[in-house]
């Protein structure tokens, strides 16, 4: 029996086929999909040449181990270091592994123990991240690590917390949990100088908000930050396992052999997955599709009487309403929408793949006007 680690929180739901931005339930129901099973789908469902690129690799190699080389596993990794800009990467295959590498990197690099990382910020739930991850520190107290946490966005705190024993600073360049918070324009350019002045080095969190899920390779960029280590994962194969933490040629030079390692992390599945992925975001133009999407999902939504304001860019934004997000998501379901919520009760988190049709955004739109002025009808009612 699956252990239910949601309770509450489960949808009464089975999913069982997809395509595009589209799903259907075990019922025949049919759902738009404006999550995107938590921001991984950027391609949508069943993409042909995806799924392709996958099964050849079964059919050709499906698994060695990793101290031989494999030429897809090569091609991946010079595919996503050319996207993304960064010099080396090693495959795992969760962002919270790549979370795991980053800050073990982070403080072999410096020498030093302390990680400062950001209020309400989210980084997985391996032992680890989630010492660096606010909130879900007291689950499993006492927590992995010594850890000072400051306030997301604000530039003079996160100064003050920097001294001689700061490995890094990691941080989402925004928010996604927390309910895709845009930090105020400059601010990671300030942390990425800040650090460089201590000493220290700056981990981007990019597992939710990169790999074009904001319309950029990497949502450091729209700061004009290349961090000393990234952390990618969801979108990075579609929908296969696989994630990988990044880094910086000065970085990767204090790693030794035998210190880090993994089993199954950039295995020929995955890296298959990875390749497919990286080349039709390239050759598809997602990343302007994904802003195009974005910009109209915005149009549309921040119109409607009851939204308060859309914040984010690219197929990846925040709808803050003003009622309570968890009601009016299960009434968008009734009307046949998927969409998340955030640990901030009043806003909608929106990851749709960057192949939604347009005219599914005016569905949406519809759809999110009708719960909206129907929750305002019934509370005059009442």
């Amino acid at each position: 029996m699956l252990l239910d680690t949601l309770g509450a929180g489960k949808l009464p739901l089975a999913i069982v086929s997809g395509e595009g931005a589209l799903l259907w339930d075990a019922d025949g129901r049919t759902w738009w999909d404006f999550y995107g099973g938590h921001a991984v789908t950027l391609l949508g469902q069943g993409h042909p040449r995806w799924a392709d690129a996958i099964a050849q690799q079964a059919r050709t190699l499906s698994f060695v181990t990793t101290v031989v080389d494999t030429p897809v596993r090569d091609r991946a990794a010079a595919r996503l270091c050319a996207f993304t800009g960064m010099d080396q990467v090693f495959f795992v295959n969760s962002g919270a592994e790549a979370n795991e590498a980053a800050l073990k990197l982070a403080r072999k690099a410096t020498g030093r123990p302390v990680i400062i990382a950001m209020e309400e910020g989210f980084h997985g739930r391996s032992m680890g991240a989630v010492g660096v991850t606010h909130h879900y520190r007291t689950q499993h107290a006492p927590a992995h690590g010594d850890v000072r946490f400051v306030p997301f966005g604000d530039l003079e705190a996160l100064e003050r917390a920097l001294d001689g024993s700061v490995a890094a600073v990691i941080c989402e360049p925004v928010q996604g949990m927390a309910g895709v918070v845009v930090p105020p324009r400059g601010w990671l350019a300030g942390v990425k100088a800040a650090c460089e002045r201590n000493g220290s080095l700056l981990i981007a969190d990019e597992v939710q908000c990169g790999l074009g899920r904001m319309g950029v390779p990497l949502a450091s960029m729209l700061d004009g930050v290349r961090p000393d280590i990234v952390s990618v994962g969801k979108g990075l194969g579609n929908g296969f396992p696989v994630a990988a933490c990044l880094m910086t040629d000065a970085v990767a030079a204090t790693a030794r052999p035998g210190e880090h390692g993994t089993t199954f992390g950039g295995g020929p599945l995955a890296a298959a997955a990875v390749e497919a992925t990286l080349a039709i975001v390239e050759d598809e133009d997602l990343l302007a599709r994904g802003n195009a999407l974005g910009q109209e999902m915005a149009a549309v939504l921040g119109r409607i009487p009851g939204v308060l304001e859309v914040r984010g860019s690219g197929p990846w934004l925040g709808v803050v309403l003003d009622r309570p997000a968890k009601i009016v998501a299960a009434g968008l379901r009734d009307q046949g929408f998927l969409v998340g919520t955030s640990s901030d009760p009043y806003v909608l988190r929106l990851a749709p793949p960057a192949v939604t049709p347009v005219f599914a955004v005016r569905l949406l739109g519809e759809a999110l006007s009708d719960v909206l002025g129907g929750a305002m009808r019934a509370a005059g009612a009442a």
